[in-house]
């Protein structure tokens, strides 16, 4: 078996009130959670996630970032 040389990625945009480098930041210090923020393609509001790696990896790593998103949604404005 050859292992892949790529991984898939996507795209996700967002409707939070949060910078994707600040949100990203806070994933990755509260969650242990690393994908890339969308401003550094000039896509504010966007997240990229990579799926392409370990099926249980990726869900887990899903679910932390849904956990922080719901946070934020139901913190006071």
């Amino acid at each position: 078996m050859t292992a892949p040389r790529a991984g898939a990625f996507a795209v996700l945009r967002y409707n939070l009130d949060i910078n994707s480098t600040e949100l990203i930041t806070r994933l990755r210090e509260e969650k242990s959670v690393l994908i890339v923020p969308g401003d550094q393609f000039e896509l504010d509001r966007h997240v990229r996630i990579g799926y392409g790696g370990e099926p249980e990896i990726v869900k887990k790593g899903l679910t932390l970032f849904s956990e922080l998103l719901s946070e934020l949604q139901s913190r006071p404005r």
